[in-house]
């Protein structure tokens, strides 16, 4: 046997996980002037972490970052990320029916830019995630964390204006997390902080992606409108996002398939989102006021039945394992 013939790759390796990925909503990842003309690993591999990470700091593991995905070269010890990330893309295609520009006139009667859309992929994604030097606690912390992303959150950019909502057929096979021993950290951003909200209907989903990617619009411009009383400008902003600023802390989806013949919309996010944290005494009252503008829905909302799905971190103070069990879909 050759060397060549002999060499082990990641879909022989036991220490792989390999996931065909199919998209429910546009999947993009920038690139050289946000034109996101191809499948950037670097945008999937940041988003992997990010989400790891809040999984990280709810089981208070604060040497999981570095542990997975390394230290600065500066560092004393500097060492590489322990997990590669290998990406198929030879199953998207290039979006034609993605529109440049989604507007409407807002409630107050005053016209905004709207927003901007470029290019984006459809499709399936083949992802494999190797382990390189993990011990197997690391390990299952991760697969746990794409488990969540994928049942619950979104991949890639703009996922606040309703692209990245990626599903499988098989999810990776993982341990149910153990009782914590330990408390969430407290100096980060975790998912002990997250909300998790899908809001199903029961008609059918719209033919073009103009009408799917819309209807999340509206809802995002329903919760973002809801923090404009006198004061709120600096609170909306961190929460939904500002130019060279703040990221956003809420991220809403397109109109997906559900179910038989319906539909639904994913709105998730961490409150506070930043490092320092923000506004984190606010949080019972922030939610409160997102969880009575998705009750109201905003104005034109489809006709017929629609109903919230609510997961909320703060909730679930007492049993956070238990929960991340539940959202990750190993228990009932």
């Amino acid at each position: 046997m050759s060397a060549l013939a002999a060499l082990r790759t990641p879909d022989h390796d036991a220490h792989s996980v390999r996931l065909d990925l199919r998209t429910l909503s546009p999947l993009y990842t920038g690139g050289v002037g946000q034109h996101g003309d191809q499948i950037h690993p670097s945008g999937l591999l940041g988003g992997l972490r990010k989400f790891s990470c809040l999984l990280a700091a709810t089981v208070g593991d604060g040497e999981f970052e570095h542990a997975v995905w390394g230290t600065p070269t500066d560092a004393k010890n500097h060492h590489a990320k322990q997990v590669a990330l290998r990406v198929d893309a030879s199953g998207l295609k290039k979006m034609k029916d993605l529109p440049a520009r989604i507007n409407w006139d807002r409630p107050d009667g005053q016209r905004r830019q709207g927003w901007f859309y470029n290019v984006a992929h459809d499709g399936v994604l083949h992802l494999t995630l190797t382990r390189c030097g993990l011990n197997d606690a690391h390990w299952q912390l991760l697969l746990l964390a794409l488990r969540i992303q994928l049942r619950h959150a979104t991949f890639g950019s703009r996922d606040q204006w309703g692209l990245g909502v990626l599903t499988t057929d098989e999810l990776p096979a993982v341990e149910s997390l153990p009782p914590l021993q330990t408390v969430p950290l407290s100096d980060r951003p975790g998912l002990q902080r997250a909300l998790f909200a899908e809001i199903q209907f029961n008609r059918s989903l719209p033919d073009h992606w103009p009408a799917r990617l819309e209807q999340g619009l509206r809802w995002r411009e329903k919760l973002r409108g809801s923090f404009r009383k006198p004061g709120e400008d600096d609170l909306r902003h961190y929460l939904f996002g500002q130019l060279n600023r703040y990221g956003s802390a809420i991220n809403l989806s397109a109109l997906y398939p559900h179910g038989n013949n319906g539909c639904a919309l994913r709105i998730w996010g961490v409150i506070p989102h930043t490092t320092p944290p923000r506004f984190a005494d606010q949080r019972s009252e922030i939610v409160q006021t997102l969880r009575q503008a998705m009750t109201q829905g905003p104005e034109g909302v489809w006709p017929g039945e629609r109903r919230i799905v609510w997961q909320d971190g703060a909730a679930h103070q007492t049993d956070f394992s238990h929960w991340i069990n539940q959202l990750a879909g190993v228990v009932a």
